[in-house]
């Protein structure tokens, strides 16, 4: 009996992660066309709230005037990373999800600050 409620526990960890991720993607097309690549999907214990961290390749307008650093800035602020002749930016993201059971109950980003805080974008 105690196998059967831990794998369970489990795999609803395991669904709520994927529905988090697919989450994630979908509302990410919905601003910027662009790939998310996911570094990191967590998850606590039977899987309520699960994190989607990754990054995308910013548009060019957000890579004009950015300093190269090398590196992905955490705070969702473009970074840019050079490949040979052309540099890359990449916008660090990441969203939340809270569940109830297999039930989303809740989506907010994290990052970038954009979509984290829209209505700071608006007033500017």
């Amino acid at each position: 009996m105690t196998a059967v409620m831990l794998s369970a526990g489990c795999t609803a960890v395991y669904r709520n992660s994927d529905a988090c991720e697919q989450m994630t993607r979908e509302k990410l097309a919905e601003k910027y066309p662009q790939k998310l690549t996911v570094s990191h999907t967590g998850a606590a214990i039977r899987g309520e709230r699960v994190v989607v961290e990754g990054q995308f390749e910013a548009p060019p307008k957000a890579a004009s005037g950015v300093a190269a650093s090398g590196v992905v800035a955490a705070s969702g602020t473009p970074a840019v990373v050079a490949t040979g002749k052309k540099k890359k930016v990449y916008t660090a993201t990441a969203a939340e999800c809270i569940f109830s059971g297999p039930d989303l109950t809740a989506f907010r980003w994290l990052a970038p600050a954009d979509l984290a805080n829209p209505d700071d974008e608006a007033s500017e």
